[in-house]
């Protein structure tokens, strides 16, 4: 199966969460990325890359490990950081680019590690001379490299070796945390590899020891948000989330961010704030992820059509895509509002009420001006039967005034720094 099916199209559009289309997102993500990995090995072959030999050795071993303990590879194999390296370096084999896919040898590393099963593996290091083991750590071994032999959490090398801590760090040796959301939910925390966002110069630098109780005391609480009052956007999140990427923070509140690149991921400033509003961005984020992986495989917006537009979100004017991106985070922002809004009082009201208005105003740019193709037409009919139930939602005139006075504002401040616009 390469694309989605017809079924998870239609509960994608219509309905406000549905964890067996998260699913088969998810399963077409992972496929896609081993077979990223796969084209990898087979490129450097192809291409004659220096790495060839070293590449094809790497994903040998990557396959035999994966058959051996499926249930512990599997996790490394769908590390976001993973999935973003496969594709860079597979785009650079095509124009000769300097990415060296000889570092899939650390991918088989960490496959070893993870799994406890023992093997034998040549790796390259890293330019500053480390070994980033995707989902578990960065090893500094303080040696050369060559092939690293693998016995449960032990690495040996020809002038080195090294007992990794997948629980804590260690002298030559930084383990990426493991945060426990609740329910059996955890989530890496990964501020470590050079491949955890497509935007390096947002990320950022290892957290301090003292930063990481935040992440263990609020995240935890906006999960008991989650499960007590939107269950279903609880299930995707579990479904498709398996890392958290550390990101620069705004001036006030959080900024959160998802990518294509690193689906699985949610980029997050320290998280502050009450736990509703740190369940809002999970509710937010998960929209984003959902869209990127279906929009990667079935297009819903006329590319060809260039022209920018009012997003009442945004600071700058959008392209189609990102109208139809936004739009259909805040969609997921507007139901989690209607359920959530009866125990935050007039604030998450207003939240509903602005958000909703904004939804619709885009999804009426988006038809009136041609900027969606067929399935784009289908796929926004199904968000705007969703879009019916939330507008339906009855609110008191306090929260409607608020919520247009803030909407006003922002048209107002947009105007003034993008010039006047009628679209």
């Amino acid at each position: 199966m390469n694309t989605v099916s017809d079924k998870a199209f239609r509960a994608l559009a219509e309905e406000p969460a549905n964890a067996e289309a998260a699913e088969e997102l998810n399963g077409l993500q992972v496929r896609r990325r081993l077979g990223l990995l796969r084209g990898v090995a087979e490129e450097s072959r192809v291409s004659g890359h220096p790495d060839a030999d070293l590449a094809g050795e790497a994903y040998t071993a990557l396959l035999e490990l994966e058959a051996a303990a499926p249930a512990s590879v599997n996790p490394v194999l769908q590390h976001p950081a993973v999935g973003a390296w496969a594709w860079r370096t597979f785009r650079s084999l095509r124009v000769r680019g300097p990415e060296r896919p000889a570092r899939l040898g650390a991918i088989a590393v960490a496959a070893a590690v993870a799994s406890g099963t023992p093997c034998r593996v040549k790796a390259l290091l890293d330019d500053d001379g480390g070994l980033m083991l995707p989902g578990l750590g960065r090893l500094s071994p303080g040696g050369t490299c060559g092939e690293i032999e693998v016995e449960g959490h032990s690495l040996r090398a020809g002038d080195w070796s090294a007992e990794l801590d997948l629980t804590a760090d260690a002298p030559g040796w930084q383990v990426l945390h493991r945060i426990v959301i609740g329910d059996g939910f955890s989530v890496v925390l990964d501020d470590l590899d050079p491949h955890r966002w497509p935007e390096p110069g947002r990320v950022t630098p290892r957290l301090a020891p003292g930063a990481l109780p935040v992440w263990r005391s609020l995240l935890p609480e906006a999960w008991h948000v989650l499960r007590a009052n939107h269950t279903g956007v609880a299930d995707e999140i579990v479904t498709i989330v398996r890392a958290l990427t550390p990101i620069t923070a705004p001036p006030e509140g959080v900024s959160s961010a998802s990518a294509r690149e690193t689906f699985g991921t949610i980029a997050m400033s320290a998280p502050t704030g009450s736990p509703s509003w740190l369940a809002e961005t999970f509710a937010h984020e998960i929209q984003h992820a959902k869209l990127d992986a279906l929009m990667h495989l079935v297009p819903l917006v006329r590319y060809e059509k260039t022209e920018t537009y009012y997003a009442p979100w945004r600071p700058d004017p959008r392209p189609a895509h990102g109208l139809l991106q936004g739009a259909y985070a805040y969609l997921g922002v507007t139901e989690f509002w209607q359920r959530q809004h009866p125990h935050e009082g007039l604030r998450g009201r207003v939240e509903l009420a602005r958000w909703r208005e904004g939804v619709r105003r885009v999804l009426d740019t988006l038809e009136d001006e041609h900027l969606l193709n067929d399935a784009g037409m289908t796929f926004v009919d199904g968000m705007r039967t969703r879009l019916g139930t939330v507008l339906a939602e009855p609110l008191d005139g306090e929260a409607l005034a608020a919520a247009q006075k803030a909407a006003a504002d922002h048209r107002a401040a947009w105007e003034a720094r993008n010039g006047i616009s009628d679209r």
